[in-house]
């Protein structure tokens, strides 16, 4: 049985759009504005995503969920300036997918303001032989990393650039659908009689 901690028993934290984890999650948690937090904050966890992988996994054990959302801070390259980050840690590595803009429409028919980046990546481990050789295996971990940029970022002060929300979940193996609701057909329960 799954349970979040501040949910009751049966809900499950399910954000409706990518706007809204910005917005309603990530703004406030970066303005330090504890008027602007929902009442329920603590379903999304504080965890170094780029560190030890027992420590977020360790929330997925306690909680029984197959999808998370944390928030966790960024770490630049150490030996390169500029806005490089740090994704690897001794033999994993988050490896980035795509990259997507979000936007928002304040105002209809107005110019879409851009508030935020989605990046998608896939967890991956190397198998270490000893040589240094070793084989990079797909361990089936994916998230979502929301970060705030752009015209947000801008008003924030230009604050807000090395924190992140992330949104991580085990793919299921042998399902192509990410992990949402399968495909159901519809039958008619009550068919008319051709008379």
């Amino acid at each position: 049985m799954s349970y979040i901690p501040g949910l009751p028993p049966g809900f499950r934290f399910d954000p409706t759009d990518d706007v809204q984890l910005i917005l309603d999650y990530l703004c406030p948690k970066l303005c330090q504005d504890p008027n602007r937090f929902h009442p329920n904050t603590n379903v999304v966890f504080e965890a170094d995503l780029y560190d030890d992988e027992e420590r977020w996994k360790n929330w997925f054990d306690l909680t029984g969920e197959s999808r998370l959302y944390f928030f966790t801070r960024l770490k630049k390259k150490k030996k390169e300036k500029g806005k490089r980050v740090e994704r690897s840690f001794g033999q994993s590595v988050w490896k980035s997918q795509k990259d997507d803009k979000i936007s928002l429409v304040l105002v209809p028919g107005e110019k879409e303001i851009e508030i935020g980046t989605k990046r998608s990546f896939s967890y991956k481990v190397k198998d270490d032989d000893g040589g240094g050789g070793g084989k990079v295996r797909v361990t089936g971990w994916v998230m979502h990393e929301f970060k705030i940029n752009g015209d947000l970022a801008e008003c924030l002060g230009g604050g807000g650039e090395d924190y992140v929300i992330c949104c991580v979940r085990k793919k299921e193996e042998g399902k192509s659908n990410g992990g949402e609701w399968p495909e159901i057909e519809l039958i008619d329960a009550f068919p008319s009689t051709a008379a």
